[in-house]
């Protein structure tokens, strides 16, 4: 009887260990993008610029792999984080929940799959970024030349 319970008991962990976990890809205020990001009034140039200042490593190898693309996939970039910075919480955030819940939904990405990393991918660079952005001017192209 002991053992027969035993071999039930086992039985059941094996299942449920096997058993695979439910997948969640829903966006949260941290995921895919950092709430910092989501909520800052800063433009994309201040941005930037905040950034080449506090994390400059990031920056420059942002900046290189930025410079490795053709000229049309630098003016898509461009424009779509510029795209992203002209929205208020609610778009931004939508657009968060659309990255992460479908893996088509940013074209750009297919063409450059790092295009945002220096916006997105790192909470500390962005958590540095957003905290400095307002000191700089709302307006510098410099910051795309480097």
């Amino acid at each position: 009887m002991r053992r027969n319970r035993f071999i039930a008991t086992a039985g059941a962990v094996v299942v449920l260990l096997a058993t695979p976990g439910i997948a969640a890809a829903d966006a949260t205020d941290e995921y895919p993008i950092p709430s910092n990001m989501l909520k800052t009034t800063c433009t994309v140039d201040q941005y930037m610029a905040a950034v080449r200042d506090t994390n400059p490593v990031y920056y420059e190898r942002y900046m290189i792999d930025y410079n490795n693309k053709s000229p049309d996939v630098q003016r898509w970039a461009r424009d779509r984080i510029t795209w992203f910075f002209s929205m208020d919480y609610a778009g931004r955030r939508q657009y968060s929940e659309d990255t992460a819940t479908n893996a088509f939904y940013e074209q750009l990405a297919w063409n450059w799959p790092n295009w945002a990393k220096l916006f997105f991918n790192n909470k500390g660079v962005v958590a540095h970024g957003t905290k400095n952005c307002a000191t700089y001017p709302p307006a510098d192209p410099g910051v795309w030349t480097w």
